[in-house]
C-alpha cells in the first residue's frame, strides 16, 4: 500500500487492514492495446476518435 494512501486512510479514520488490496495497472500498456486492437470508433456528434478511451475503460471495468 502506498504511503500517501496510508496517511489518507489514517486521516479519514479508517484503519489499514490485513488483506486490503491495491492494484497497480500499466495504463500505457492498456491504452496501446485498446488503440491498436479495436476498430476506429468516433463520437457521432463531431467525429472525435474515442476508440482508445472506450477500450481502455472497458478493460479497467473487467478487472
Amino acid at each position: 500500500m502506498a504511503i500517501d494512501e496510508t496517511k489518507a486512510r489514517a486521516a479519514a479514520g479508517k484503519a489499514v487492514a490485513r488483506g486490503d488490496r491495491v492494484y497497480l495497472i500499466d495504463g500505457s500498456g492498456y491504452i496501446f492495446r485498446a488503440y491498436h486492437a479495436l476498430p476506429p470508433l468516433t463520437r457521432p456528434s463531431d467525429g472525435l476518435p474515442v476508440g482508445a478511451v472506450h477500450g481502455f475503460c472497458g478493460m479497467l471495468w473487467k478487472l
